[in-house]
């Protein structure tokens, strides 16, 4: 019974369920990957939207400081005694120094135990000055400028103490002066006085030369000294004059830039004190220089032969793109006596030889000068022959090419090829000409890795 029965079961074929939203996940899925997969095979192009900008420029230089500058020396032997301090304005009544023929007026001054409590009106404004100059430049990140300070108020100090020694022991120096062997010396012509000679006091506009610019070999030699010294020994030296020059080796760049300029701001790095000057340019075996002519401030930078400054000069201000964005492409160049309208349209166009009855053919123009168009080889290409309208005369494309600077601008999303004209660049960036024909405007799009980029790229 149990056989009968299951004969009579009928089995049904088992039937395939085509489930579509499995199929769309899959085509989706390999959708993805494919694009991701191109993503990450292919140049990522980023895009940039031109800004209004500008590039500050470093022009920090070390520049060589010439002065008048005239030597005093000993005219006897004997032991020297200081009355100014380095740095003093002197007249031609003031005691600058003296020569103790025994050395024991000299001994006694050194040993004078002084008390400046009780400062003069004229000396407390001048410590005053001292302290409001350093003030005022202060930084902390220049320490030299400190060091600077304490010998300035050193210098001051010490003109004070040899002061009132001196008039403790007024007698015994009128003494020794009717004895004829303290002699006290003014000084030898109106100026600054310095305590230091260098070998370069002789220096002018006119002699200098690259040598004088290697700090390297450098050095100053104090001239205040206690032992004795001999008759033709120099004790110091004054600064005559409030015109000064100061002197910088520059590049052909930054001689070119400043070769229509007469006059120069620039700022002292020891008290980011800001002055104007007068300005040529001079070249030298070679070298150019560029020599700064002033009328103050000699006096804040007497005791530096070198003197770290900064040439005020304004930032280039334009468009500013990246330098990576900036690549070059090839164009003919063809004379613009070959392009004429036509075809019922404004556009210029050329009629290429044995093609005359297709009409004009209007390539894209990139470019002009005074006398030629510049265009790619989209529609012309080397070899091809143009007419002259009216004319027997032609023209080979090819013969004459030029190789141009630009961007591709990507405002369309595809990418065009444009000019720009360069106004200054640095490492990183370049400043161009606004406004120019055929060029790039204020917040269009460029592709960043212009070298990565084609005429008529598609860029998403």
């Amino acid at each position: 019974m149990a056989k009968k029965n299951s004969s009579n079961i009928i089995k049904f074929q088992k039937q395939i369920h085509f489930n579509v939203g499995i199929v769309i996940c899959f085509i989706i899925l390999i959708y993805i990957i494919f694009h991701i997969f191109t993503y990450l095979t292919k140049d990522n192009i980023s895009i940039y939207e031109v800004t209004q900008g500008s590039i500050a420029t470093d022009y920090d230089y070390t520049a060589l400081a010439i002065r008048d500058e005239t030597i005093v020396y000993s005219d006897r032997d004997g032991y020297p005694y200081y009355y100014k301090s380095n740095n003093a304005t002197v007249g031609s009544k003031s005691i600058v120094y003296a020569i103790d023929d025994t050395g024991d007026i000299v001994n006694t001054l050194n040993a004078q135990e002084t008390d400046i409590t009780d400062l003069s009106d004229s000396d407390l404004s001048e410590m005053e000055n001292t302290i409001s100059t350093f003030m005022n430049g202060y930084s902390n990140t220049n320490f030299q400028k400190i060091y600077a300070f304490k010998t300035d108020v050193t210098d001051s100090l010490s003109e004070l103490y040899n002061n009132q020694a001196v008039d403790n022991i007024s007698a015994d120096i009128a003494a020794a002066q009717a004895a004829d062997t303290y002699h006290a010396y003014t000084a030898a012509d109106t100026g600054l006085l310095e305590y230091y000679l260098d070998g370069l006091e002789d220096l002018t506009v006119d002699n200098y030369s690259s040598d004088n610019f290697d700090t390297s070999t450098y050095s100053k030699t104090s001239l205040k000294t206690t032992e004795k010294i001999t008759s033709g020994t120099p004790v110091y030296k004054l600064v005559t004059s409030d015109h000064w020059n100061l002197v910088i080796q520059i590049d052909d760049t930054l001689a070119e830039k400043l070769a229509d300029t007469s006059s120069l701001e620039i700022q002292f790095d020891e008290d980011n004190a800001k002055t104007w000057t007068t300005c040529s340019i001079e070249e030298k075996a070679g070298n150019k220089y560029l020599v700064l002519s002033l009328d103050d401030s000699v006096d804040r930078y007497a005791e530096y032969r070198y003197i770290n400054i900064q040439l005020l000069i304004e930032d280039q201000t334009g468009l500013k793109i990246p330098n990576t964005a900036i690549t070059q492409k090839k164009f003919f160049t063809i004379p613009k006596s070959y392009f004429y309208e036509g075809n019922d349209s404004d556009d210029l166009g050329v009629i290429v030889k044995g093609n005359e009855n297709t009409g004009l053919i209007t390539p894209t123009i990139y470019y002009e000068t005074e006398d030629s168009y510049y265009v790619d080889n989209e529609y012309l290409h080397t070899g091809d022959v143009l007419i002259k309208s009216n004319s027997n005369e032609t023209y080979t494309v090819g013969d004459e090419t030029a190789t141009l600077d630009g961007v591709y601008n990507v405002n369309k999303g595809y990418a065009v090829f444009k000019i720009i004209e360069k106004l200054y660049e640095n490492n990183d960036y370049t400043i161009i000409e606004s406004g120019t024909d055929y060029g790039v405007s204020l917040y269009d799009r460029i592709a960043l890795q212009g070298d990565k980029v084609k005429e008529n790229d598609i860029i998403n």
